[in-house]
């Protein structure tokens, strides 16, 4: 009986009682292995010189500069918040959220950071719960800006209530922004609109407030009608202009008491103001914009996505 081949790592087997013609075609085998193994080493490395490396973040605006927003942690802030519901004032809790991610500016999603093409970006995100007499209005708002220039990439707005929902959806491309609007009411329906892609989002304010104050500089926007309704709004633009007023003054919130300058709004038909702390992080103090008024209760940095960090403001399972 013919013994086992024996193997040798990194070498074409042995075998016994080889012929001349058993060692030529074992020469050869290993010879097109090494060539073929030649070969996929040449292809991948033709491969890595032709797909782009991610690019570098570009240095990001003045308040968005800073290692806090780079610790991998979310801004959550609480606000004592009114709104105006069926003619009557509605006191409830309004939680702000704001972190830097990376986003895939093609597909309008959330990207790792070594992905190619992803694009740094700041999530403001607004989560409300507006109680009624017989049942609650719960809003989820989100607006994605570029962390370099605070440009807009994407919005989305949720309304829920017994009465039906409403949703809406915003994005932006180098040459236009698309927004759908889903109502339930009859006479609205599914609406979609093209507009510029200046057009930045009414609730992009408070963000850009918080860079006036930072920068000391005023801003000049196509700014939307805000977003926050359960009817669908067509998305017009108007010249908005955000700009500092007064002197930093001394401002009282149930947070404590902070020096604060005041940003407004001006334009035809947008108005608003916004409370803004002169000193990083520039926290957003208090404000009165889109029909709602608030004023800072506290302020929080958590994952709020990891189940067993609790919460310095609310109890388990009692979250706003």
């Amino acid at each position: 009986m013919m013994p086992a081949p024996q193997s040798i790592p990194g070498r074409v087997p042995r075998f016994t009682n080889r012929t001349p013609g058993d060692a030529l075609r074992a020469s050869a085998v290993g010879a097109g292995q090494a060539s073929k193994a030649a070969l996929v080493l040449a292809t991948a490395v033709c491969v890595m010189a032709t797909v782009p490396a991610p690019a570098a973040e570009p240095a990001p605006t003045v308040v968005m500069d800073g290692s806090m927003w780079d610790d991998g942690l979310s801004e959550m802030s609480y606000y004592d918040a009114t709104d105006t519901i069926y003619g009557q004032q509605r006191r409830y809790t309004r939680v702000q959220l704001m972190n830097r991610q990376w986003m895939d500016p093609e597909s309008g999603v959330k990207a790792e950071s070594d992905a190619v093409g992803a694009v740094g970006a700041i999530k403001f995100l607004v989560a409300e719960e507006v109680p009624t007499e017989n049942y609650n209005y719960r809003y989820l708002t989100s607006v994605f800006l570029q962390r370099a220039d605070l440009r807009p990439l994407k919005a989305t707005y949720s309304s829920q209530e017994w009465c039906g929902s409403t949703f809406k959806h915003l994005r932006w491309t180098d040459d236009a922004l698309t927004v759908q609007s889903f109502s339930y009411f009859g006479d609205e329906g599914d609406e979609t609109w093209q507009r510029s892609e200046d057009s930045v989002p009414f609730e992009a304010l408070f963000v850009l407030a918080r860079e006036v104050v930072a920068s000391g500089q005023s801003r000049t926007v196509l700014l939307l009608p805000p977003l926050r309704s359960n009817h669908a709004i067509a998305p017009d633009g108007v010249e908005a202009t955000l700009e500092l007023t007064g002197d930093a003054r001394k401002v009282t919130v149930p947070a404590g008491r902070y020096h604060a300058q005041r940003v407004v709004v001006r334009s035809r038909s947008a108005k608003g103001w916004f409370d803004v702390e002169t000193a990083s992080p520039y926290r957003l103090l208090a404000f009165s914009a889109g029909g709602v008024s608030g004023q800072l209760r506290g302020v929080e940095r958590r994952a709020y996505w990891d189940r067993s960090w609790k919460s310095k403001f609310h109890e388990p399972g009692q979250a706003p």
